[in-house]
């Protein structure tokens, strides 16, 4: 063995013996090593307490807007399902809600498709407003709807409960069957599943052999049985029984 070598084997025998350098090392890091990690924990543990939650930004842009809607669509579609569980669909040119804490959303150039017993049925209104906890139609002006089976209504001011597919028209609605009966009235409801018609309140209004108006109307349309109570009264054009 070389006198190099030797030497480096003597110190390194000297650094592991007993009471070395090497000892007085480990003993230095067992005391050192618990202390460093229990100062990071007791940062981490208070840093929340004293951390400054502020946080500051710098927006580089000249002009900001700012929406005073919540949402707003163009060519919106919302799809859903009546109490029967049979799909109808609301499509709208655009629908705007203004705040998230009004469930109402303000629909222009609506089209509507339901699912009837008879088959598919369609509503169109230029302007209305949707309700998306009731899902009812609360249309401004004019609404109409053609069925399926052939016959129509028209309505001015009214609400279509989606889910139950009654109208009630605060206007004039006028019931078209595909055989050419009329009835026209004003205030009524109007159940599209069962085609009945009942006013609340007095009505007037006309069907092919004249006009009449009453207390309260009660009309099944199937039958075209119509039913004036209180205070009726039938004009009858000539010759429209023949």
């Amino acid at each position: 063995m070389s006198a190099l070598a030797e030497q480096q084997r003597t110190r390194r025998q000297y650094f592991a013996a007993p009471g070395g350098s090497h000892d007085r090392l480990i003993r230095l890091l067992r005391v050192l090593l618990p202390a460093i990690v229990g100062v990071l924990i007791a940062v981490l543990a208070f840093s929340p307490f004293t951390e400054n939650r502020e946080l500051s930004f710098l927006l580089a842009k000249n002009e900001v807007d700012v929406a005073p809607e919540r949402m707003r669509v163009t060519d919106a579609l919302y799809r859903g399902e009546d109490s029967k569980g049979r799909p109808f669909s609301l499509r709208a040119g655009s629908a705007v809600q203004k705040s998230s804490t009004e469930p109402v959303i303000r629909m222009s150039q609506l089209s509507g498709r339901m699912m009837m017993a008879s088959g598919p049925a369609t509503v169109i209104a230029s302007r209305s407003v949707y309700d998306l906890d009731t899902e009812e139609v609360r249309v401004n002006g004019p609404m109409s709807f053609e069925s399926a089976e052939g016959y129509s209504l028209t309505a001015n001011d009214a609400v279509l409960a989606m889910k139950t597919q009654i109208v009630r028209s605060l206007g004039r609605a006028s019931f078209t069957g595909k055989d050419g009966f009329t009835l026209v009235a004003n205030n009524v409801e109007i159940d599209l599943r069962a085609k009945r018609m009942e006013s609340h309140g007095r009505v007037n209004g006309r069907t092919r052999i004249g006009t009449f108006s009453a207390n309260k109307l009660r009309a099944d349309l199937n039958t075209r049985n119509v039913k004036l109570i209180g205070n009726a009264q039938l004009h009858i054009r000539q010759g429209a029984l023949k």
